[in-house]
């Protein structure tokens, strides 16, 4: 069972839809095959915590909207983003770039001989060309041929809790 991005796209978009009301955002959906899982990455200005993703996980599983795009058996599951979190829409990236984070970038296919890249955004243009600086030189392609992107977490930045 495969389930294609642009199918995710609009299951994040209605996830998102369903549960603005309480604040929160899908960022992303993911469905695994073999174990058929839909994943849903959700957030809120609070933050996420295990209460946030079971009240929403049982928001999701009443409501038929989810049933109607994908008409077939299916676990659901309920995640925060965590530290490196997806990038699925334009202003995801903008606001990856104002932030001056790492990125991680697949394509759906090579683009200008490249598929996979990681670095920093330093444009966006009104034609949807996202451009990056790379370790292997500059890379830019068009917003419409990510299969993945997600926030690469500088791990040297990040202090461990206190034991």
């Amino acid at each position: 069972m495969f389930v294609e991005r642009a199918k995710l796209h609009e299951i994040a978009d209605l996830v998102t839809h369903l549960l603005a009301s309480q604040g929160y955002t899908c960022l992303d959906a993911e469905f695994e095959a073999h174990t058929r899982t839909l994943r849903l990455f959700i957030d809120h200005q609070n933050g996420i915590d295990i209460d946030a993703c079971a009240s929403v996980s049982t928001q999701l599983v009443e409501s038929t909207d989810l049933d109607v795009l994908l008409p077939f058996e299916y676990n659901l599951e309920i995640s925060s983003p965590g530290i490196e979190r997806p990038l699925r829409t334009l202003q995801h990236f903008l606001d990856a770039k104002n932030e001056g984070c790492e990125v991680s970038v697949n394509l759906t296919e090579k683009f200008t001989n490249r598929r996979k890249g990681k670095g920093k955004i330093i444009s966006i243009g009104p034609d949807q060309i996202i451009s990056m600086t790379t370790t292997e030189g500059p890379w830019s392609f068009p917003w419409n041929m990510v299969l993945k992107a997600t926030k690469v977490a500088d791990w040297s930045k990040i202090q461990a809790p206190p034991m």
